[in-house]
């Protein structure tokens, strides 16, 4: 039997979440978050509290959603929200839109998020907390390390490389066979033509600057 379902954070993209959950028909039993006063409604669901729920009698009783995505100036938080809940024992099941079309033998990590319209195509594999924005497009054998966050539209061809905690912005094009480094960052409408290093932001045109 599933558990129901808490949302960690309270913004545009648990808005999003909890619109895939509904979709999926999983209960969502409430949010948590620090912005918002416990026993207030949030989108016809109530606010239980903040982090502190998660040290509680009744954290294990339930399973658990990232409900926050890419923060330019707090890139990390979601992964680091992410990685507390696993160190804790809580359940954080992947999330897959019913309209996404994913290859038979796509290998999917715990708490993935598949947003609508997303299509993943043979011998693919994603991390852990590997977040697929609407649209996105990923070809064949592309392997997406943990906390990767591809944009809306993006698409990337096949066996293409993406480490961990890198992010690709909206509509960019990532050719088949790149690499891009751990924590990179690429601009959206970029198209990607070679192999990215690790920590750099790219952007056409500038010279690449560390993250």
């Amino acid at each position: 039997m599933n558990k129901p379902v808490l949302i960690l954070g309270h913004g545009g993209h648990a808005r999003v979440v909890l619109d895939v959950l509904h979709c999926m028909g999983r209960e969502v039993a409430g949010i948590l978050t620090p912005d918002l006063p416990p026993g207030s409604d949030w989108q016809g669901v109530p606010v239980l509290g903040d982090d502190a729920w998660l040290h509680g009698p009744q954290a294990a009783d339930h399973a658990y959603a990232v409900g926050i995505g890419m923060l330019p100036h707090r890139p990390d938080l979601r992964a680091r929200l992410y990685g507390r809940l696993r160190a804790l024992g809580l359940a954080v099941p992947a999330l897959i839109h019913p309209s996404a079309i994913l290859a038979r033998d796509v290998q999917v990590g715990e708490g993935a998020q598949i947003m609508a319209g997303v299509i993943i195509q043979p011998g693919t594999v994603l991390g852990e907390d590997v977040l697929l924005n609407t649209g996105a497009r990923i070809d064949h054998h592309c392997c997406l390390g943990n906390h990767t966050h591809v944009a809306p539209g993006a698409v990337l061809c096949g066996e293409v490389r993406v480490g961990e905690g890198a992010f690709i912005g909206a509509g960019a094009t990532l050719i088949q066979g790149v690499s891009i480094g751990d924590r990179a960052q690429v601009a959206a409408g970029t198209t990607v033509v070679r192999n990215i290093e690790a920590g750099i932001r790219h952007i056409p045109g500038r010279p690449h600057k560390p993250v």
